[in-house]
Parts: C-alpha cells; sequence; structure tokens
C-alpha cells in the first residue's frame, strides 16, 4: 500500500499517528541514537537520502535513494509496515 509521501515531515507525521515512540527512530538523522536499535533516514544531499539501522555502534541495512519521497516510502516499507498495513 502506497501512502505517496513526499516529504520527511509527512513521515513524521504518520509515525506519530501510529504511536511508534520516538526514541525508535531519529528523522531526519542527527545521531541521536536513544536506544541500541534506532531505524534512521539521513539527508546526505539534495539528491541521496539513505535509510538504514543503527545497532550497538554499527550502521547496516543501508539503502540510498535519490529523492526524498522515495527514501521516506521505502522507511515505512522496510521498518515499519504494519503502519502501511493498518494495524497499529
Amino acid at each position: 500500500m502506497k501512502n505517496n509521501l513526499k516529504t520527511i515531515k509527512e513521515l513524521k507525521l504518520i509515525l506519530e499517528k501510529a504511536n511508534i515512540p520516538k526514541f525508535y527512530y531519529d528523522i531526519p538523522c542527527n545521531n541521536n541514537f536513544f536506544c541500541d536499535t534506532v531505524t534512521y533516514l539521513k539527508v546526505k544531499s539534495a539528491a541521496c537520502y539513505e535509510i538504514g539501522v543503527f545497532e550497538r555502534g554499527d550502521f547496516h541495512d543501508i539503502y540510498k535513494f535519490g529523492t526524498e519521497a522515495e527514501a521516506c516510502q521505502a522507511f515505512l516499507e522496510e521498518f515499519y509496515p504494519e503502519v502501511l498495513n493498518g494495524e497499529k
């Protein structure tokens, strides 16, 4: 299911409405990791957005995208699919 996200602001609103605890993710990423495992969306440049997992000092499951909209949609699909399926 596509949400047609276009911005990080819209993504944050969806996560808030789904009651996903804010310390589980860092969007946009500013390296404020309060848990051992955090999902993140980082703006690398105007044409490069990165999503991934920071776990106990290591970054992994890293994916890069050319647009903010693609990165936001992929973030939900990869890390919080229950939000897209309406289960939360």
